[in-house]
Formats: C-alpha cells, sequence, structure tokens
C-alpha cells in the first residue's frame, strides 16, 4: 500500500473508555466526535488516508489531531482552541432611551 504507515499512538486505559463514550455520542459538538474517533482509529491501527476517507477530512487532519493529543493530552484535544485575531465585540447598549447605540440600522 501506498502512503505512509501508521506511527503507534499510545492510550492510557481511562483514555481509552472516554473516548470510546464521546466517539458514540450524539449530543458531544461535532469537533470533540470526530477528534475521538480519529484518535481511536489510529491508536487502533488504521491507515491514515482510510481513516481521512471515512471521516471525510483531510489527512493533515488527521496527523494534527495525532499531534494535539501527544502535546496536550485528552484535555487539549477535546477542548476548543481559541483562535486568533480580533474577538468579537458588540456594541454597548445606548445610555439613553434617546440616545442612538451605534449601530448601522438600528435607528428604525
Amino acid at each position: 500500500m501506498r502512503g505512509r504507515s501508521p506511527q503507534p499512538l499510545p492510550l492510557s486505559t481511562e483514555d481509552v473508555a472516554i473516548l470510546q463514550r464521546i466517539a458514540h455520542s450524539q449530543t458531544r459538538p461535532w469537533y470533540q466526535v470526530r477528534r475521538a474517533r480519529t484518535v481511536l482509529g489510529i491508536a487502533a491501527g488504521e491507515r491514515v488516508q482510510t481513516l481521512a476517507e471515512h471521516l471525510q477530512c483531510a489527512t493533515r487532519t488527521i496527523h494534527r489531531t495525532c499531534r494535539r493529543y501527544q502535546q496536550q493530552g485528552l484535555e487539549g484535544l477535546l477542548s476548543n482552541a481559541q483562535r486568533p485575531g480580533h474577538p468579537f465585540e458588540i456594541s454597548p447598549p445606548a445610555a439613553r432611551a434617546n440616545r442612538a447605540t451605534g449601530l448601522p440600522g438600528t435607528d428604525c
């Protein structure tokens, strides 16, 4: 077969139980479910290309997810990372009822 051979990804027994629950969850956020399935698949010895096709994502996503688990552990894998850039802000409400809020289109 072509492509990289799978790198071993050691998982602790506690992490395996938690990841299996998350991988089968229908109420968790999608990114946590996909990350759990990714880590479990690589730990089981699946090839990266096969797993990427099954999960409908890029092979880089598989490598990035595994690296994230190795560096940050289960806590980092399941957390939603802070995105770079300026945070979204909403203008504060008007000080008085007769004062405009400063948002375009709110004077109607």
